[in-house]
């Protein structure tokens, strides 16, 4: 694959880095960079918001480590090998911070909003974690930039979408919403009050009214779970073990 930020023909890519650093180094870095887009995809379940991050303050929790940052919510667990990546495509030249499992897809992307590539802040970033030329082929296998549906694999569900127009009613009439995205390193809990609900066969749609809230969910799969209380409250999340989600 051609790539359209090399610097001559004979050069190393130049639009994808594997950073050399620890991860509780690259995260607490995110602050100096202010608002950034956090796109956290569980299989089935996808969360998009726009956050500022601060300091991540690391604790113990259950057989997590946790590495938790009050302002973005994220929470990441520093047992689990990541590997982390700077990079960028052609359809959007706004840099990604994103983290996955060794030789897998990533799980987790931070939009730099506001830096474009070039910029002295994003080149600081690759020289203080030391990053590393990826090829442009390897780097679109990682999927840092795919849509909030493409989960991979095989549908989860087969179902008509009668169970996600089910869940689209008690979405409109909830006062707010409560969505936990748990993957095999990171959790996110965020809360928002949808103003956008729709629905595409089996897929849920979901936004507050300045879209800084986007959630994506297979309402049809078994495991999907939208509980609501007395008062208003709705919570979505999926119901699965630690080593599946």
């Amino acid at each position: 694959m051609n790539c359209l930020w090399r610097k001559s023909p004979s050069a190393p890519c130049s639009c994808a880095y594997q950073l050399r650093a620890p991860v509780h180094e690259v995260l607490n870095h995110l602050c100096q960079f202010g608002q950034g887009t956090l796109v956290l995809r569980q299989q089935g379940l996808s969360l998009a918001k726009t956050t500022p991050f601060g300091l991540a303050i690391s604790h113990k929790e259950s057989d997590w480590t946790i590495l938790h940052d009050a302002l973005s919510g994220l929470e990441t667990d520093t047992r689990r090998p990541l590997a982390i990546y700077l990079m960028t495509d052609a359809s959007d030249s706004r840099p990604l911070l994103a983290m996955g499992a060794p030789n897998m897809p990533v799980e987790l992307s931070i939009r730099l909003d506001g830096y474009a590539w070039e910029s002295p802040a994003v080149t600081a970033l690759l020289r203080k974690f030391n990053g590393v030329s990826l090829d442009c082929m390897r780097s679109r296998r990682l999927g840092a930039g795919a849509w909030l549906d493409e989960w991979g694999g095989a549908p989860l569900s087969t179902g008509d979408g009668e169970l996600a127009h089910a869940a689209s009613r008690v979405l409109r009439d909830c006062e707010s919403l409560e969505v936990e995205i748990k993957t095999h390193a990171h959790r996110n809990i965020t809360r928002f009050r949808p103003s956008f609900v729709d629905t595409e066969g089996r897929v849920l749609r979901i936004a507050d009214r300045a879209c800084r809230h986007v959630v994506y969910a297979d309402a049809e799969a078994a495991d999907f779970r939208l509980i609501t209380t007395p008062d208003g409250q709705a919570r979505m999340f999926r119901e699965v073990a630690d080593s599946a989600a």
